[in-house]
């Protein structure tokens, strides 16, 4: 709630932890030189699926991509156990994996056209592909808003289809999972790097948003596990302890590492250059947390706050925005409910949450709170209205409807309502679940009267933010689609009068201005943070020791929840090589996470900025298990 080297966030504030996306790779290029260790000539000789090296045995918390279970013969072994269970005839001839006719299988790999780092991330894919399974992979640069709208998403349709010998109904499609796999996006692909998701690491309880089914609610590749995943979550909702939740975690982490429904590569940390005057940013998962009491020089209202990033926001509405990118550009103008402090604790934004058995949890309003005229104040009943009305509406499929699925809310007093979960979750505000935006209830009222969806997607006012009143620290002043978004200081920002926090909250936000600037180009982005027209901007890996030797930047690596991972499309316009879908296979996915070399990966492409990805979790978060040590 949406990384290492990201980009469609500014680098800054990271409390918009509920988005699930986020643009990879866009640091900056790399060279590729002596990258591919293959382990193993590939040359056997065998023409056909059976045989050829025997059954790979993997174990029960695979690494794949890293010592025996990495490199040409066993990633071939694994692809032949794939052969054997497609009703195709694919094989090997010689060192080229072949489809029925006889043609070597030539896929296609999207990275963003943004990204030199992106671009040779896909390039050294393609030749460990190549090296390893003999796989043609060609790729293909394109713009991240288009890809995730034309590629990633695609138009709800439902239906129903056969998952490990039950019929599984699509009941509540979206544009991240619009059904079954013959429910497809409106342009085919094969794979993809653009995108990282979000690991969730403060409540892995939150991962059942991607993994809980092949229904669940965000599922683009049409991922079906071959698990009883759905039960080992309710094991893991039931649990009433960090300690329940980490050891029910175990065997949920150990078989997304066994069948790799995205290809895991790694984790790292995003490489922030700032503005060496600049004084607040650290190097923690909660930097930014306190942005308002972050200045330059003296701590006193002056200047401007300027970011600057690769990809554009393909929407700034609350209600629908699932990128960490916009939702960055969306705080700037309007908080959330709550936040983490530098020590992973919660903070109380707009309201504070409060329970006694995890099960019912309260939330308090601050007095404080204004919506833009004519709305008058915040109140409980407008954040009951949009759970009930909006976010619990099948017509409306907001980004977080899945979060309020089963959640009773009871308002109790004009400033305060009631949460009562199906059941107990001491780390319900981990999960980012009840991460609210405040909205007006009268500018919902249309379109819940006539379940306007598309008029609530777009609306001017939510896509402008322009009821933000004094909810966030700074004020909209534009929006240019493409270039980015501009603002100015909120005057009346509410912050400035809670007893919370640090002492220059009082004084915050202690610039006049900001901005977020869409720039294409990484030279022109890297220029504009050396020459002081950006005070932040995402530093490539290659770049990492040259940046951290020069005085007038100061180089921040900051630990992020997403990660690096291939998409392959599992839905029936994935593999368009040739019949049937051999990304549907676990061995099949096993053998290309084996043909890609996770330590090579690191050092030739990440320079060492990264650690290798196998349990979805990031090795810093409390929740990554000890059996991967």
């Amino acid at each position: 709630m949406p990384r290492r080297n990201i980009e469609n966030r500014d680098d800054s504030r990271h409390i918009g932890r509920r988005q699930w996306l986020s643009a990879l790779g866009l640091a900056g290029a790399v060279t590729l030189a002596g990258c591919s260790g293959n382990g193993g000539d590939g040359s056997d000789g065998s023409d056909g699926g059976g045989g050829g090296g025997g059954e790979v045995e993997v174990p029960d918390f695979p690494r794949f991509g890293v010592g025996d279970l990495y490199g040409s013969e066993v990633a071939r072994n694994l692809a032949r156990e794939a052969f054997e269970e497609s009703e195709y005839d694919y094989g090997f001839d010689g060192d080229v994996m072949v489809n029925p006719e006889g043609d070597q299988v030539e896929i296609d790999i999207y990275h963003s056209a943004a990204s030199e780092t992106n671009q040779l991330l896909a390039e050294f894919i393609a030749q460990e592909l190549e090296n390893n399974l003999g796989i043609s992979v060609t790729p293909e640069a394109i713009d991240g808003t288009r890809f995730s709208n034309e590629y990633y998403s695609g138009d709800p349709e439902g239906g129903t289809d056969t998952v490990n010998g039950e019929e599984v109904e699509w009941s509540n499609p979206g544009p991240r999972n619009p059904g079954p796999r013959s429910v497809t996006s409106n342009e085919a692909w094969d794979m993809s790097v653009n995108f990282g998701l979000n690991t969730y690491p403060l409540n892995p309880l939150t991962n059942q948003t991607f993994f809980d089914g092949a229904n669940a609610n965000f599922n683009p590749v049409g991922y079906y596990p071959q698990f009883d995943v759905e039960s080992l979550f309710e094991q893991a909702r039931q649990a009433t302890s960090r300690d329940e939740i980490r050891q029910a975690f175990v065997d949920i982490f150990a078989n997304l590492a066994r069948e790799q429904p995205y290809i895991m590569l790694t984790l790292g940390d995003d490489i922030i250059g700032y503005n060496p005057d600049l004084t607040g940013p650290i190097e923690n998962f909660s930097n930014g947390w306190d942005l308002p009491a972050w200045h330059i020089d003296d701590p006193s209202v002056s200047g401007s706050y300027d970011t600057v990033t690769g990809a554009s926001f393909n929407t700034l509405n609350p209600l629908y925005n699932n990128e960490s990118g916009a939702g960055t550009a969306i705080e700037r103008a309007i908080d959330p409910g709550y936040t983490f402090d530098e020590n992973q604790e919660y903070f109380p934004l707009l309201y504070d949450m409060s329970t006694e058995d995890g099960e019912v949890w309260t939330f308090e309003l601050r007095d404080n709170l204004q919506f833009s005229e004519p709305y008058g104040q915040v109140t409980a009943e407008d954040f009951v209205y949009q759970i009930q009305e909006v976010q619990q509406a099948d017509w409306a499929n907001t980004a977080d409807s899945d979060s309020w699925e089963g959640v009773e809310v009871e308002q109790t007093g004009e400033l305060e309502f009631e949460a009562t979960l199906e059941t107990s979750n001491v780390l319900w505000p981990q999960t980012y679940d009840p991460y609210l935006y405040p909205i007006p209830r009268a500018l919902l009222e249309p379109y819940v009267e006539e379940e306007d969806v598309e008029g609530l997607q777009q609306d001017e006012e939510l896509l402008e933010l322009q009821f933000s009143g004094n909810l966030g620290p700074f004020e909209l002043e534009e929006w240019n689609r493409g270039s980015g978004t501009e603002y100015v200081r909120n005057d009346e920002y509410y912050l400035r009068d809670i007893d919370e926090g640090p002492d220059l909250f009082s004084e915050g936000p202690l610039f006049e201005e900001a901005s977020i600037s869409v720039v294409q180009e990484q030279a022109s982005r890297l220029g504009a943070l050396e020459t002081g027209e950006a005070d932040a901007a995402a530093i490539p890996p290659e770049q990492y020791e040259s940046y951290s030797e020069d005085d007038n930047v100061t180089v921040r690596q900051v630990p992020t929840p997403y990660n690096t991972i291939i998409s392959v499309n599992q839905r029936a316009n994935g593999w368009n090589t040739g019949p049937g879908n051999m990304f549907q296979l676990v061995p099949f996915r096993q053998a290309m996470a084996a043909a890609i070399g996770k330590e090579e990966l690191i050092q030739g492409v990440y320079r060492g900025l990264a650690s290798s990805h196998f349990t979805w979790q990031p090795r810093w978060s409390e929740f990554y298990p000890s059996t991967d040590e």
